[in-house]
């Protein structure tokens, strides 16, 4: 009879605690997946602002050579090219100061029939929520870019 007595005690104050901790477990969850999913969606974030600067550079290189190789002369093909980037940064949410346009041609003048033209696209994706006193020890943007070689039609008139 003791060893049931004895048993009885321990699974009696064993309810007793169990009492007394009620509610804890709802408050440590609630902790603990905010304390989870804050990074996890800042890391989201962060990486789809990095994937949409990725494609508005290769686009906005792919585009410029486009347009420039398609304009009459070089004074409007090099303007042309600035739109068009700029353009295709704001489709993707950049504005045009967070991006630049390089151009390289292969012959002189650039729309030499049968050249090539050659495009660089950079757009800087600044990191969100990154405060300005941390810009000294993390990058506060990330530089992304991409290049684009457009061929100059071999029947153009020059």
């Amino acid at each position: 009879m003791s060893v049931f007595r004895s048993l009885r005690v321990l699974v009696g104050s064993g309810r007793r605690d169990l009492a007394a901790e009620r509610g804890s477990m709802l408050v440590e969850t609630a902790f603990l997946l905010v304390l989870v999913l804050v990074p996890l969606l800042f890391l989201v974030g962060t990486l789809g602002r990095l994937q949409a600067g990725a494609y508005a550079a290769s686009a906005a290189a792919r585009e410029a050579g486009r347009t420039f190789v398609a304009s009459p002369d070089d004074a409007s093909g090099h303007g042309a090219a600035q739109s068009a980037s700029a353009l295709v940064l704001a489709a993707h949410g950049f504005t045009a100061d967070e991006g630049e346009v390089a151009i390289t041609c292969e012959a002189s003048p650039c729309l030499t029939p049968g050249s090539t033209v050659r495009i660089d696209a950079s757009v800087d994706v600044p990191l969100p929520l990154v405060p300005d006193f941390l810009s000294g020890a993390l990058p506060a943007s990330i530089t992304l870019s991409a290049s684009h070689v457009s061929p100059v039609d071999a029947f153009r008139e020059p």
